[in-house]
């Protein structure tokens, strides 16, 4: 299934490409490192299932999602659980996030372009569920130095497979 980009995420990944190329800062060259470290794991939280240690890739206070512009989760935890019940025990999911680009919006805040593929496997018939998208990420640096996802948004381009629904 085709899908039409959410038309926010359209331009701010726009407005990110736009600035692509502008030179950095000494001090940005250094972050960015820990930026991409902190979309990398949340990438890694779930697909190695470790739900528990995903509360510490996004911030606690401020965190929001949106789903193809649709408004999400407002909490940590409980968006914790949503990935837990989407990519639980019975499949093995997989991401991949690459051409990611960074555009700083602050001194300890940026927004991060993402294009991403997510895999799935269902452990007991070998149904796959695959997508292609956009994710544009609000990151903050924390008072503890560590980088954060304040705000996560999705815009699937194409989906293939079907995503089994759970009860």
């Amino acid at each position: 299934m085709i899908l039409d980009a959410d038309k926010n995420i359209k331009k701010l990944a726009r407005r990110i490409i736009e600035d692509a190329g502008l030179p950095y800062t000494e001090a940005q060259l250094k972050e960015i490192p820990a930026i991409l470290a902190a979309k990398s794991r949340y990438f890694w939280c779930i697909d190695n299932q470790e739900f528990d240690l995903m509360p510490d890739v996004f911030t606690e206070e401020g965190f929001q999602t949106f789903w193809g512009g649709r408004p999400g989760l407002k909490d940590r935890l409980a968006q914790v659980e949503q990935n837990r019940h989407t990519c639980g025990e019975d499949m093995v999911p997989m991401h991949f996030g690459y051409n990611q680009i960074v555009r700083f919006t602050g001194e300890d805040s940026c927004q991060l372009l993402t294009r991403m593929h997510d895999y799935h496997t269902y452990k007991d018939n070998g149904q796959t569920y695959s997508g292609f998208g956009l994710y544009v990420d609000d990151l903050v640096k924390c008072p503890d130095g560590r980088w954060r996802i304040k705000t996560l948004r999705l815009s699937y381009r194409l989906l293939d497979g079907e995503l089994r629904s759970r009860s």
